[in-house]
């Protein structure tokens, strides 16, 4: 099996185990908005759910899958691993540093760019989850020089010294360059993430059942495909917010005389 094989099949592998809802994200306790759209009237069907879910996914697609995509461009390490271990301290940290500038500017731009808190609050604890899943699950402990590990290092220590706030998509974005994921499989499962998650959240909301939530998510690959296709080469300068009233659903949701979900 040559190297390009193997590297294609650690990918595919990669994709299942993200896909995989044992992974420890907290993706599954955000509703996206469901629980306080459900609550306030705006979703009672299954007409409404599907309007709901397209709505929601391209508005996700415009609003955060920019910053995803200009993190990934923003880890720029094209070095070879024996190349790394042979850096001096000082070149390796030079590096990093310019790296660490882009990736703190993109948080900042995302936590100015993002409007209410529940929707900033549930972004910080799904990326902080996103970076400690890389340094418990996927980090090289066998080699504490190599770069990409340093990287999300740093960016996590920061995050923990409130330097950055440590968005989702930024995180996202980090973590899967750092993986070896490409950027087209980087948005794609980024936003089937979301999608799954939202119709997890109605199923718990006893909106529809398991059987049909795995027909509506196969039916969301259209709402994803067509998401794509306007925003998959758009960067953070160009987030925009497609529905101000899934950004009002989102940020009611702490006003809710019940709630099952965080956000």
């Amino acid at each position: 099996m040559n190297s390009q094989t193997q590297d294609t099949n650690r990918e595919d592998w990669l994709l299942w185990q993200f896909a995989d809802s044992a992974l420890p994200t907290g993706g599954f306790v955000a509703s996206a908005g469901l629980e306080s759209a459900t609550q306030a009237g705006h979703v009672t069907n299954i007409e409404s759910l599907l309007l709901f879910l397209s709505s929601s996914i391209e508005n996700y697609a415009y609003s955060s899958l920019p910053f995803v995509t200009d993190t990934w461009w923003a880890v720029e390490i094209e070095s070879s691993d024996d190349e790394i271990l042979n850096y001096k301290e000082n070149d390796s940290m030079n590096v990093i540093d310019k790296i660490m500038e882009k990736i703190i500017n993109l948080d900042d731009l995302y936590d100015a760019y993002t409007s209410n808190y529940v929707t900033k609050r549930a972004s910080k604890a799904q990326g902080v989850a996103m970076l400690t899943l890389f340094t418990k699950s996927f980090a090289d402990n066998d080699s504490k020089t190599k770069m990409k590990d340093l990287v999300i290092e740093k960016f996590k220590l920061g995050v923990r010294k409130e330097i950055s706030c440590g968005h989702l998509p930024i995180c996202f974005g980090l973590v899967t360059k750092c993986l070896g994921i490409s950027l087209e499989r980087t948005q794609h499962l980024y936003l089937f993430l979301f999608a799954r998650a939202i119709l997890s959240a109605a199923v718990r909301l006893n909106i529809i059942g398991p059987y049909y939530s795995q027909r509506l998510l196969t039916e969301c690959q259209a709402y994803v495909e067509k998401s794509l296709e306007k925003t998959c080469k758009l960067n953070s300068k160009a987030a925009v917010q497609t529905s101000p009233l899934l950004d009002i659903l989102q940020g009611r949701h702490d006003k809710l005389y019940s709630r099952l979900f965080n956000s």
